[in-house]
């Protein structure tokens, strides 16, 4: 029912038992129970009031670490309560008065008939204890001086302990206490457990604190100490029944306990001997691993104290710094530290020691350190500081970022130029597309001019070269359009937080006419979710698909488009499925070449360039595009879009 190695079960358990013990005490008052009142006939009986007080006083301790209010100020009552008839009590003791409290709630008829001068009375001492154990745990509730307080606690714990002590011994001197009157040997037993049971309350403070709590000195503490404990008890018990039963002489007796004590002692002794040496074993262990840890970071690691002094480096500092581990120790941080910044380092390291905390610095500005030959390289340090036998330390792991600077600006440099040749190339398509184009009018303007002018004198034939040539000039004119819009394609895109089901709505809405004579039915299957997307880009990119299905329909087969989405990982794939004239898979990765294309300019309209732009926006989507077809059962074109900053499912 409890868990014992729990500082607050234990505490609730023990105050539990004090809790039967008096309710056992109030019982036998009731039914007149002698057995229950006092445990042996010759002994003292705990009086009602004591009872009634350990009661309550179990309840407020089991209660303690409640955080609700009305809890807290029944707890304070409870106390309050016991405190106030403890004192009551002992001040009849002192004044040599009778306040009537004594018989009040149960009358003590077998006092009265012994002529007891006080019926019904507790003793002033189990008075005394009990106004320290309440006014302790109003002062907990109150957070006022708890190390005090425990203290206050353990002599409770010392008191009941020996008067328990003299109750086994039969030594009247030590459960009397010097006092005329003295507690019952149940009451020094229940005083015993509640004055620990409070005690745990802080368990880490105190004597409490030495055994409950997880570092080695605690667990060897409980060890002896029940070793102790229980060697004691045994010994002590024995010499006791020997003088009681003339078994042994006064010097054998004394001599078989110092020499058993010193037997139990030197087991003791190897026992934490053994114990410690295994322990020292563990730490040797974890600080050679924690050592060779270390030594093959390939970070440098340099240590140093508060004042800046290193005191270890690995392999790696020697490498990096270029001094011997002999050079290294000793000396100050600064030696690592650049000419024109080591004079102010120092202000630096105290501003750090004040507020020490795990830091990062180097990224995103140039910081750079010094070897040996003074010769300068950038880095970056991270700071920990770390708790040592020797105090407060502070661990600097250091990478040499060089390379790292040096493909750093080769790539600067790469993107520079590749930025100059992006200009060149989109400058290059707008002149190359306008210089092609002007040519192209003029030819077509020639060629209309002689069709107006020398309409009547041209023959058949002359009319049917003239109309091909004007043909030609206009496709072409659409190719260098064609071009000029695939190089501008992304060129002022903006991300915007876009509802996928709108776009393809918008897309189906425009295309509404070709739809409509066409006979065909686009579809959404399930929800497209919505995202962070190029919306003008991506609504392009649904719209040449569309198109295409509706384009390349069977013969006499309305077509029939379903587009949906599923989320991969941190992507979202899109599927636009058709029941077209299906693509043959060795065209699968050509037909998103510009200007590819499958089929006849006669048969199906198209330059060869849709797919291509597809294939573009899906890659500024940071995703991919691909196709999945069976010829005469139709396609599915799908692609990916990458889920950037934003996601949700429409």
């Amino acid at each position: 029912m409890f868990a014992f190695n729990e500082p607050k079960n234990l505490k609730n358990t023990l105050a539990f038992i004090v809790f039967l013990i008096a309710s056992l005490v109030i019982y036998g008052w009731f039914f007149n129970v002698a057995a229950l009142k006092s445990i042996m006939p010759d002994y003292i009986s705990m009086k009602f009031n004591t009872a009634l007080c350990f009661i309550l006083l179990s309840l407020s301790v089991m209660i303690q670490h409640a955080e609700a209010r009305k809890i807290k100020l029944l707890s304070f009552l409870l106390n309050a309560t016991v405190a106030s008839i403890a004192a009551f009590s002992y001040a009849q003791e002192l004044f040599d008065a009778d306040l009537g409290i004594d018989q009040l709630l149960m009358p003590d008829a077998d006092a009265v008939m012994a002529d007891d001068p006080y019926p019904g009375r507790m003793s002033p001492i189990t008075s005394i204890l009990f106004i320290a154990i309440a006014f302790s745990l109003s002062l907990i509730k109150l957070k006022v001086k708890p190390l005090f307080i425990q203290y206050v606690l353990h002599s409770v714990t010392l008191m009941s302990l020996i008067a328990t002590i003299g109750y086994i011994f039969h030594a009247p001197d030590f459960y009397t206490l010097n006092f005329v009157t003295s507690m019952a040997v149940h009451t020094s037993v229940a005083f015993l457990l509640l004055s620990v049971s409070a005690s745990l309350i802080n368990f880490r403070l105190g004597l409490s604190g030495i055994f409950t709590g997880k570092q080695v000195g605690n667990i060897m503490a409980k060890r002896l100490f029940l070793l102790m404990f229980a060697a004691t008890s045994i010994f002590s018990i024995l010499q006791y029944f020997g003088h009681k039963y003339n078994v042994v002489t006064n010097e054998f007796s004394m001599a078989l306990f110092a020499v058993a004590s010193i037997v139990v002692n030197i087991f003791i002794i190897w026992e934490t001997t053994d114990m410690l040496n295994k322990k020292d074993v563990k730490k040797r262990l974890a600080e050679e691993n924690f050592r060779l840890v270390v030594e093959s970071v390939p970070s440098a690691l340099v240590k140093s104290d508060r004042s800046g002094t290193i005191v270890m480096v690995n392999k790696q500092a020697e490498k990096m710094f270029g001094y011997d581990r002999e050079h290294f120790v000793g000396k100050k941080i600064e030696v690592l530290v650049p000419s024109g910044v080591s004079p102010h380092h120092h202000m630096n390291r105290e501003s750090y020691n004040k507020k020490p905390e795990s830091r990062f610095f180097g990224a995103g500005r140039d910081l750079h350190a010094t070897r040996s030959d003074g010769s300068e390289f950038p880095v970056e340090i991270g700071l920990n500081p770390i708790t040592t036998e020797n105090g407060e330390m502070v661990l600097a792991s250091i990478i040499d970022i060089t390379e790292r600077k040096k493909q750093e600006n080769i790539i600067a440099k790469q993107m520079i130029e590749l930025q100059l040749k992006n200009e060149e190339m989109e400058q290059f398509n707008y002149i190359a597309s306008h210089d092609l184009q002007e040519p192209l009018r003029t030819l077509s303007n020639y060629i209309m001019l002689i069709e107006e002018d020398y309409d009547e004198e041209l023959n058949s034939d002359v009319k049917l070269h003239l109309k091909t040539m004007d043909n030609a000039v206009s496709r072409m004119s659409l190719l260098v359009r064609s071009i000029l819009d695939f190089g501008r394609l992304g060129r002022n895109k903006v991300l915007t937080t876009v509802n996928c089901n709108k776009i393809v709505l918008n897309v189906v809405e425009d295309l509404g006419s070709l739809i409509q004579n066409t006979g065909a039915k686009v579809e959404i299957k399930g929800d497209l979710p919505t995202l962070n997307v190029y919306e003008t880009e991506l609504r392009q990119l649904f719209q040449n698909l569309i198109n295409n299905a509706v384009k390349f329909r069977r013969e006499g087969v309305p077509p029939q488009i379903t587009i949906s989405s599923t989320k991969k990982d941190r992507d979202y794939e899109f599927s636009v499925k058709d029941n077209g004239i299906g693509i043959s898979d060795k065209y699968y990765d050509r037909i998103f070449h510009i200007f590819q294309r499958l089929n006849k300019q006669d048969q199906y309209e198209g330059h060869g360039i849709g797919l291509a732009n597809c294939r573009k926006i899906a890659e500024m989507h940071g995703g991919k595009i691909w196709v999945e077809s069976i010829p005469g059962s139709g396609s599915t074109f799908k692609f990916t879009i990458a889920t950037l900053e934003y996601e949700t499912t429409a």
